[in-house]
């Protein structure tokens, strides 16, 4: 099969790989449809700034498969899969979180592992399954944020997880929702999916938007960041009230500078939620992420920005690296 590997940083290739045979009864084998692209986590894979990932982000050695946002069709499967997932079949398409290896034609998958698999209905597409992954990664996120009916919320970052954030928040009951990012053609998708207001952070000194924010909205009630940027950080921890909570989705890995007099005195909560659902819940969630986008109260197609066929891999990152001002989301063509 042909499969996207990292063969040592900065170098990656299509090239054949064995296909994974099942071998324990926990296995399954999905026939990849479509798989897209996470911005900093690919990129700093491929770099080399990330080490090695396989399987549920478990170390791995060079060479290796990138990616972990795919979808595709159960074309295999173990006979204790159904202990875990009673309702999974062969040949139903599913979209999956927190799997690596995905830029392949097929990807082998211990259900014990993996954080959780849903079942895709016929009225949700193979690249919005692929997108699912950081859809409902934010969806479960997102609910263990302590996020309340009527708080005012920014959300740092109009990339795909901003995105389906913003959506939460105000399915959620939030009265105002508020973001930021570089990016127009980012800040309109914002705005087409129902944020109150969508600032282009290039435009003003960060403590000066926080305080904009501020006078045109109130204080903020929850600040969640998924820009990973200190300028970011010091616009939530100025707009945010005394008490807040400031929670952190952004996954980069260069270091970011934070404001700590600030943070140590006025903001309640700095991190990620303090909580986390147990598996049962987990796979739930994941599911209801599935449902909000079949019945259209997440929109994640709105996202997706461009195509490109898994020999392309190489110019797409580099693309979604280095062209975010043109794209959001890019899917990669695998069946």
């Amino acid at each position: 099969m042909k499969a996207a590997v990292i063969e040592k940083p900065g170098v990656v290739v299509v090239k054949e790989v064995p296909k994974p045979k099942l071998e324990n009864d926990y296995e399954l084998i999905v026939k990849v449809h479509k798989a897209a692209i996470c911005r900093h986590p690919d990129y700093e894979l491929w770099q080399g700034i990330r080490p090695p990932a396989k399987d549920c982000w478990e170390p791995a050695d060079y060479p290796f498969i990138l990616g972990h946002e795919f979808s595709g069709e159960i074309v295999e499967m173990g006979s204790k899969v159904n202990e875990i997932y009673p309702d999974l079949k062969v040949g139903d398409r599913i979209c999956e979180w927190s799997w690596c290896n995905g830029f392949a034609e097929y990807v082998k998958i211990d259900v014990r592992k993996i954080a959780t698999i849903a079942p895709l209905p016929d009225n949700v597409s193979d690249e919005e399954g692929a997108v699912l992954e950081l859809a409902g990664g934010s969806t479960i996120f997102f609910t263990w944020a302590t996020v309340r009916p009527l708080d005012k919320v920014l959300v740092l970052g109009s990339g795909p997880a901003g995105l389906s954030i913003i959506q939460h928040a105000k399915n959620f009951g939030a009265e105002v929702v508020v973001t930021t990012d570089l990016y127009d053609n980012r800040l309109k998708v914002a705005r087409k999916i129902g944020a109150d207001a969508a600032y282009n952070a290039s435009e003003y000194d960060p403590d000066e938007l926080g305080r904009l924010i501020k006078k045109e909205f109130g204080e903020m009630d929850v600040v969640i960041d998924t820009a990973g940027a200190s300028k970011a950080v010091f616009t939530g921890t100025e707009a945010l009230k005394p008490g807040g909570s400031f929670y952190i989705f952004a996954h980069v890995s260069e270091s970011v500078a934070v404001p700590y007099f600030r943070v140590a005195t006025k903001v309640r909560h700095f991190g990620p939620p303090m909580q986390w659902p147990d598996p049962d819940r987990l796979r739930k969630l994941m599911r209801l992420a599935v449902r909000w986008v079949s019945e259209g109260k997440l929109d994640i197609k709105s996202w997706i920005t461009h195509h490109f066929p898994l020999d392309d891999i190489e110019k797409a990152l580099k693309f979604n690296w280095e062209r975010p001002q043109e794209c959001i989301k890019v899917v990669i063509d695998i069946a």
